[in-house]
């Protein structure tokens, strides 16, 4: 049985142009019967429809808007300090109102994270996400990532291959507010781990607790069952998905920050 949590994460996936196959299908089955899911969807889709009016419309001529500003002050000539004045705080207004919509567009882009990763991760686990790269090599996932991304993402070599703990499944693009995020498939003691890594302006680390490591904000979460560690660092964001049975949150951070990177 789908429940409300589910549909609502396989929402934003349609809206992002991710969701695909049975689970599409289920979507649109499910929105035909429940009236609350569909009015859920209709919230969505118009909230991301205004945002991207709202981008569109904010492209001001501020230059027009001033110079039509001081002419309509002039009609009444009122002392020129009053001029200065008012102009001041016109100026401040329209400049304070013109920072709430930028705070609340920009913020209203960046996501849950970890939300997203987990489900990414058992979509991954359950073959219902395949690789669109299928490598061990550091170096071919990096280049492979190359002029995909709008951000610069180099996976990290471990320092001495022959005893490395983990192994590398390969990599795939996933949607993030109608961009694309990069995702790596791991295997580590025989378990998956998946991690997801975006720029910070589509996404934020956070969690039910916060470690500081060698400067670094680490958030621990769990969520269905899964252990996820997020953070951010050098213009990134991150998020590691895992489901190891004793958990020790540094034992996955192994293949972002291996020995010998200098971070752990």
């Amino acid at each position: 049985m789908i429940d409300h949590k589910t549909i609502k994460v396989w929402i934003n996936l349609y809206l992002d142009g991710e969701l695909a196959g049975d689970e599409l299908e289920q979507l649109k089955q499910y929105i035909k019967e429940c009236e609350e899911c569909a009015k859920i969807l209709k919230q969505q889709r118009d909230f991301v429809d205004s945002i991207r009016v709202l981008k569109d419309e904010m492209n001001i001529d501020f230059t027009d808007f001033k110079a039509e500003l001081v002419k309509q002050i002039e009609k009444f000539k009122p002392e020129r300090k009053k001029i200065f004045i008012q102009l001041s705080l016109i100026s401040a207004v329209a400049i304070f109102l013109v920072g709430v919509l930028l705070f609340i567009y920009f913020y209203s882009q960046r996501i849950d994270l970890a939300e997203i990763a987990v489900e990414n991760h058992i979509r991954q686990i359950n073959g219902q996400l395949p690789l669109e790269i299928e490598t061990s090599s550091e170096i071919e996932i990096s280049n492979w990532f190359d002029k995909k991304l709008k951000f610069n993402f180099r996976l990290p070599r471990y320092p001495d291959p022959s005893n490395q703990p983990y192994r590398i499944k390969g990599a795939r693009l996933v949607a993030l507010n109608n961009d694309y995020a990069a995702l790596v498939s791991y295997e580590m003691d025989g378990r998956p781990m998946t991690l997801l890594v975006a720029p910070p302006k589509s996404a934020i680390p956070h969690g039910k607790r916060k470690v500081n490591f060698k400067d670094i904000n680490f958030y621990l979460d769990s969520r269905d069952g899964f252990n996820i560690l997020s953070w951010t660092d050098r213009g990134l964001t991150y998020a590691l998905v895992f489901d190891f049975e004793n958990f020790d949150w540094k034992k996955p951070c192994i293949v972002c920050h291996s020995q010998g990177t200098g971070k752990m």
